[in-house]
């Protein structure tokens, strides 16, 4: 049987930051991911990104991320959703999300550049990624806080 949660760290998605690297895709890691990346190591199940959402920018994204292998679960333009769920043949999952309750380009203007696998990730800055979670604040983002307040302590 397959460990998803131990597969979908953020080394498992390395290939998937090259390829909008590559293209010139502008995003940022949100999520457990970005906790995973920012220090706090705890399961993750699935990778989240922000992309721009003007059109132009969220279309290409979308055709970046569809070479990449990741199918859409909705046959719908990106720009006008909040989130698109897409998975891969090997059972990766992806949130893609053009609007968020950060506006993206703060996000991005943000961001720092952090080691994942062999490669750099563009995640949300610490303090976006706090506000972020709690926002949300569901019980384990409200973990993922004190965990992360924790580390930089």
């Amino acid at each position: 049987m397959r460990d998803i949660a131990k597969e979908n760290t953020p080394m498992f998605y390395s290939d998937l930051f090259e390829h909008l690297d590559r293209s010139n895709v502008p995003y940022v890691v949100v999520g457990s991911v970005a906790v995973v990346l920012h220090g706090y190591v705890r399961p993750t199940y699935d990778l989240d990104i922000v992309v721009n959402s003007s059109p132009e920018d969220a279309n290409r994204a979308l055709r970046v991320l569809m070479l990449a292998g990741f199918a859409p679960t909705l046959p719908l333009p990106l720009h006008l959703l909040n989130v698109m769920r897409m998975f891969d043949q090997s059972g990766r999952e992806l949130d893609v999300f053009p609007r968020y309750h950060i506006p993206f380009a703060e996000l991005w203007s943000n961001s720092v550049k952090l080691r994942a696998g062999n490669g750099l990730a563009c995640v949300a800055s610490f303090d976006h990624l706090l506000h972020a979670k709690r926002t949300t604040a569901r019980p384990h983002d409200l973990v993922d806080v004190e965990c992360l307040l924790a580390i930089k302590r």
